[in-house]
């Protein structure tokens, strides 16, 4: 059996829009207007090359992820699913096992996949609790279900998703509908590259 674990932030959760929103906020703080810069800029230039260019340290990165993390829960559950991710769910679970692997608690993935009614359709959620790269959590999952890494494939929207793919040992599958687009991903060598849901169901795994 195939395994596809998917991120959740980006990859079936669209909340980019929000995102945008509280980073918008929180920069105003260090004189940054990031309302210069439009969405498909932000998407193709990536996270770690847009904070290099308007030049935020590792702190002040750090200090702002966790800003967002904090106050996107407050709005996490209303933030609507991927267009035409859920059309896919039926047809996938019947040939995968589907997993979430995502820096949310368990309790919020679990409560948004639920108001969502998708929450039949994965077999298991986890939490990536590591600042020290996700693929921790990727072996950690491996281990505890006791998965032949050739089995996995590991499904992102950003380029760190795609970089623990890689150290973990697993095949990735990087999505351009979330947080960056296709030309910084394609830039990590994913194993697959698709823009659109419907994509899913054509790959050959």
């Amino acid at each position: 059996m195939k395994y596809l674990i998917f991120d959740f932030n980006g990859t079936i959760v669209n909340d980019l829009p929000l995102v945008i929103q509280i980073m918008t906020e929180s920069l105003k703080s260090k004189n940054i207007d990031l309302t210069k810069y439009s969405i498909e800029y932000l998407k193709q230039t990536g996270v770690r090359n847009f904070m290099k260019e308007i030049k935020i340290s590792k702190i002040q990165l750090l200090w702002l992820y966790k800003n967002i993390k904090s106050k996107i829960k407050d709005h996490q559950l209303d933030c609507p699913l991927v267009d035409n991710f859920k059309k896919q769910l039926p047809k996938l679970s019947k040939k995968y096992k589907l997993l979430v692997f995502s820096s949310n608690t368990v309790e919020t993935i679990n409560k948004y996949l639920v108001r969502n009614n998708i929450d039949k359709y994965f077999s298991g959620v986890y939490e990536d609790n590591s600042y020290f790269g996700k693929e921790i959590g990727l072996n950690k999952i491996i281990k505890k279900l006791k998965i032949n890494k050739n089995d996995v494939y590991y499904l992102g929207d950003e380029s760190r998703d795609i970089i623990a793919a890689h150290k973990a040992g697993v095949k990735s599958v990087a999505v351009t509908w979330g947080f960056e687009g296709n030309v910084p991903l394609s830039s990590v060598s994913p194993d697959f590259l698709i823009n659109k849901p419907e994509e899913l169901l054509s790959l050959k795994f």
